[in-house]
């Protein structure tokens, strides 16, 4: 009787994984209210029903979906950069990885994109309460990365840690952006170099 409760058990896990992936892939391409449950149960091949035995509304799956993911990426990404002392090569490796997360969950960032871009996303309490802490991590400990680095001479002392921050995220995103606009003109992970270099030879302790 147990094996075949965990059996079954396994099977519900798999399920719900197959529909927050089609959701996810959905909600990237429609945005979230021009999405229906019908869309996303064609794209998972189960009856809308059978949906609704997981996540009582589209809203619910939507939010779901996204809390899900951001707690994945952020310990994806704490775990990658926490391996490394070196302040510069924390650096690269952030951009490395937010090249190799970016190609891993392509129909996530472009959802977060088409998101971040609305008002939906930004003015609701699951940005502000779930996402916002999370990501205040990473660039709490980009900051702190970007500190380190200063008092150990490897970036200027006239741009403060939180600038550096903010300046790194917005070469970062701005080539990820246009990579999923026009997609046409070469790969997000083709512009590592010309990241590292804008950015680095930016804050370099000359």
């Amino acid at each position: 009787m147990e094996q075949n409760s965990n059996r079954r058990q396994r099977e519900r896990l798999r399920h719900r994984k197959e529909i927050l992936n089609a959701a996810e892939q959905v909600f990237s391409q429609n945005g979230f209210h021009r999405t229906t449950m019908e869309d996303i149960a064609a794209r998972s091949e189960f009856a809308v029903g059978t949906l609704y035995k997981f996540f009582s509304s589209k809203d619910e799956m939507y939010q779901t979906l996204i809390e899900e993911r951001f707690y994945q990426l952020r310990d994806e990404v704490m775990a990658l950069m926490s391996e490394i002392s070196d302040p510069l090569e924390i650096i690269k490796t952030y951009i490395q990885a937010k090249i190799d997360l970016a190609g891993k969950f392509i129909s996530f960032a472009k959802l977060y994109t088409r998101e971040r871009l609305g008002d939906r996303f930004t003015d609701s309490d699951l940005w502000w309460k779930t996402c916002a802490p999370l990501y205040q991590e990473v660039m709490g400990l980009l900051t702190r990365t970007f500190q380190l680095g200063i008092e150990q001479n490897y970036f200027r002392q006239d741009i403060s840690p939180e600038d550096m921050t903010i300046t790194l995220e917005g070469v970062t995103d701005g080539f990820m952006y246009n990579w999923l606009m026009f997609p046409d003109q070469g790969p997000f992970g083709d512009k590592y170099e010309t990241m590292v270099q804008i950015f680095i030879e930016g804050i370099r302790q000359r």
